[in-house]
């Protein structure tokens, strides 16, 4: 274990005696938690005192937190955890586990668990017990402790979460090393509905597969190979496309690496943001935040036209890969039979009258079904 911290330092030790101002945009963001901030007027990092970056933090619901001094559990193989809910949405709610990059403690992903209880899911934000020195894989053990809080929630009496959790649907995410955290976590439990992997640096050290190196008189292996990250969790994967020119010590060991040696029968995404480094996904914004929303919303709901979104590829993107597959809905097929008919007419014609809405019978795409939209169908019909 202790030259496995050594590694570490090695790797971040030019980062972290760094002050705030000598830090570039991504770093200066990837820093919040030590006191760092973006100051836009000076287009210049400087000393904040704390906080995080600024991102499109809110959706459509209200939200409330609990922490440990309010009841929430505290689990042994991590540090203080907020557990963020809706108080508006709809139960049951899944629940994403969020934990942090090296050096970072749990209130830096704190945007990230409000941006997420707004969009009405439970989000228990956590950092690990000891910042500089938890490996990735104590990490990953500390997002599955997160879970079983979750569950534990689920049954408390006076949580305002009590009955309200989806047990059936629990996702993993974290930042930097929290995202390399996340796919030691899909090692350990394949039963993780699915991950969100914000900007990943992944470590695995064995001397069977990575070829030797040696540090200070410490031989280690270290490498990243198919072999050594084989698991089925569903994986959206984030990276920045001058990611490695920050850390070149990952060389081999970051989002697009992690993409390229999962299993082919895994579902997974690569989205590499363009001109962006190892801050591209530090915090929810733009198609980052939305493509998170359209995976959500596609592994616990299901939902075909969240899938289909999934593979249109995002303006801001250098690179952009995906192995999933999507049911086609032909264009007027509102009842999803794979044939556009009158009964496709006939259903749209209830919700005109009921006053219900569909997006697939909304053809013109105004926001409201009516005439026009039967007009597109049989105009479909009799091609």
């Amino acid at each position: 274990m202790k030259k496995y911290f050594s590694i570490l330092f090695l790797i971040f030790s030019n980062f972290i005696f760094a002050d705030c101002s000598d830090l570039d945009y991504d770093l200066c963001l990837y820093y919040a938690s030590y006191g760092c901030e973006w100051n836009e007027d000076t287009n210049a990092c400087q000393d904040s005192g704390g906080g995080g970056g600024g991102g499109d933090s809110d959706g459509p619901y209200t939200y409330s937190t609990i922490t440990e001094a309010q009841g929430l559990r505290n689990g042994p193989d991590y540090l203080d955890g907020v557990l963020y809910y809706p108080l508006d949405a709809n139960p049951p709610y899944a629940s994403i586990v969020v934990t942090p990059g090296f050096g970072g403690d749990g209130s830096s992903m704190s945007q990230w668990g409000s941006y997420f209880a707004s969009n009405g899911y439970i989000a228990l934000v956590i950092g690990p017990n000891d910042p500089i020195n938890d490996s990735h894989g104590q990490r990953g053990e500390g997002l599955l402790d997160g879970i079983e809080t979750i569950r534990q929630e689920n049954y408390r009496q006076g949580s305002p979460v009590n009955g309200l959790v989806d047990e059936d649907n629990f996702i993993v995410s974290g930042y930097s090393m929290g995202g390399g955290a996340s796919h030691n976590a899909a090692l350990m439990d394949g039963s993780i509905k699915a991950l969100i992997s914000l900007n990943p640096t992944v470590i695995f050290e064995d001397c069977n597969y990575c070829p030797e190196a040696d540090y200070e008189g410490e031989i280690y292996c270290i490498c990243l190979v198919p072999e050594l990250i084989e698991h089925y969790v569903p994986s959206l994967i984030f990276a920045g496309q001058v990611e490695v020119n920050e850390l070149e010590a990952y060389a081999g060991m970051l989002g697009q690496d992690v993409y390229t040696n999962l299993p082919e029968s895994t579902e997974k995404i690569i989205f590499e943001v363009a001109g962006e480094g190892h801050g591209a996904a530090a915090y929810p914004y733009g198609e980052v935040s939305d493509y998170i929303l359209s995976w959500l919303d596609y592994k616990v709901n299901g939902s075909e036209e969240a899938c289909n979104a999934l593979l249109e590829t995002p303006s801001i993107t250098s690179l952009y890969n995906t192995n999933i597959t999507c049911s086609i809905v032909a264009n007027g097929d509102v009842n999803g039979d794979s044939i556009v008919n009158v009964q496709d007419i006939i259903l749209t014609v209830n919700l005109i009258l009921n006053l219900n809405f569909d997006p697939l019978a909304d053809l013109n795409n105004d926001g409201t079904i009516d005439i026009l939209d039967i007009i597109q169908i049989v105009n479909i019909i009799i091609r």
